[in-house]
């Protein structure tokens, strides 16, 4: 069951974060492309990819795919620092409902993951 929740949630996370950079570009909300092109265009060669690999990530576990399982690994480690990444940069900003979202994704990533290490090891 845990591995259902985790992954429709990164299936999710990868949907919501390609949808807000799509809008952001659209709607030329990302001031850094006149600022920092070099440093934001990869940042969203990297925001691109974290999502492509939660999306693939959460469909491969799904299907009980060995490669799902291990890109699940790697996309959620890539979730989990993007996070985190993003908001410090939003705390910056003193956007704190932002920040606040975003560390509760944080958590909830690293709850889930540690929940299927610790229910695949049997520890749990």
């Amino acid at each position: 069951m845990i591995e259902l929740i985790a992954s429709i949630y990164i299936i999710l996370i990868g949907i919501a974060m390609l949808c807000m950079w799509f809008l952001l570009l659209l709607k030329r909300e990302v001031p850094d492309l006149k600022t920092k092109p070099t440093q934001i265009f990869f940042h969203l060669i990297a925001e691109f990819l974290t999502s492509i690999m939660l999306i693939i990530g959460g469909i491969g576990y799904i299907m009980n795919q060995p490669w799902g399982v291990a890109i699940f690994f790697i996309a959620v480690g890539m979730a989990i620092y993007s996070t985190i990444n993003a908001a410090g940069f939003y705390g910056e900003l003193k956007d704190w409902p932002m920040f606040i979202t975003l560390i509760v994704f944080t958590f909830i990533s690293l709850l889930i993951t540690s929940l299927i290490v610790l229910i695949e090891y049997q520890v749990l």
